[in-house]
This record gives structure tokens, C-alpha cells and sequence, in this order.
């Protein structure tokens, strides 16, 4: 390739290395008249959609309490493993904290939960078992009478 007046196009491009010139183009270059030393901002994409805008909480209230008061919704807060706001927000719409959020579980009952678990799984390596011809009744028995007794322990009033 031949480019005539090479001298001077090196001189005008800054760009230019050698044989190579490289051309000058869009507004990502810094130029006396243009300030601009990056592409124009785009709006992003992904991330959470936002939700309806008539859910949106955008108020703030401010709430004096007293000690005792203040004490007794931290109690609260800490209890049903809510925020303060939370539990603050279930009073005023009339709804029981006690009765409408649940309590957390002790550990006692996550290791019933557990052994619950661990027992469905047995449940359903038997009933594989059965499917391919095992005699199996006796044990599933034994795991539906364990289960049945967790349950109850689990929630009396249930059955």
C-alpha cells in the first residue's frame, strides 16, 4: 500500500503508528471542542424488576417512646424475628402479633423437623425397594408409626 503525503497525515493523526493510521471516529475521543471522555451513559439492564408502585413503601414516620416501650418492642421485634417497623405496622392494622406472626422454632423442634426429613427419605427409599419386588412391610410399618409419633410431638392439635 502506498499513501501519499504520509509525513503529513502522521502529523494530523495522533493515531497514526508507522504505516498504520488509525481513523478518528465516534465521540469516545477526546477532542478541543468535545469534553466528553467516555461513551454516553445507557440505561442498565437486569437486576429486580421493580414492583407495584402502589406497594412501594416511600413514607417515613418518626415515633417517640419511652424506655419501657421502646424495651418491649425490641422484645417484640426479637421474638417474631421481625423489624420493628414490622411489628409496629401488624398493631396498627389491627392484627395480633402474637397470633398472626409465628414464633421461630427452638432447636428442639429443628431437630424434630430433621429427623422428620430424614425419615421421609427412608419412607421413599422403601417404596423404591417395593417397586422392585422387596418385601418392604414390615419396615415401612416401623417408619410410618416413627413418623406418625414425631408428628404428634410436632403438632398435637393437628391430628
Amino acid at each position: 500500500m502506498c499513501f501519499p503525503n504520509r509525513a503529513s497525515r502522521n502529523s494530523e493523526n495522533p493515531f497514526a503508528f508507522g504505516s498504520l493510521i488509525l481513523p478518528l471516529r465516534g465521540a469516545y475521543l477526546m477532542t478541543p471542542g468535545n469534553s466528553q471522555s467516555s461513551p454516553p451513559n445507557r440505561p442498565r439492564r437486569g437486576g429486580r424488576k421493580p414492583g407495584p408502585a402502589e406497594q412501594k413503601q416511600r413514607h417515613v414516620v418518626s415515633v417517640r417512646l419511652t424506655d419501657a416501650e421502646h424495651a418491649r418492642l425490641n422484645q417484640e421485634a426479637e421474638q417474631f424475628n421481625r423489624s420493628q417497623g414490622e411489628v409496629l405496622r401488624a398493631v396498627w392494622l389491627n392484627q395480633n402479633t402474637a397470633t398472626k406472626l409465628p414464633a421461630p422454632r427452638t432447636p428442639e423442634q429443628a431437630r424434630e423437623l430433621a429427623q422428620l426429613a430424614g425419615m421421609a427419605a427412608n419412607l421413599n427409599q422403601l417404596t423404591k425397594q417395593g417397586h422392585q419386588g422387596q418385601d418392604i412391610r414390615s419396615a415401612v410399618v416401623t417408619v410410618l408409626r416413627q413418623m406418625h409419633a414425631l408428628l404428634n410431638s410436632l403438632a398435637p392439635d393437628a391430628t
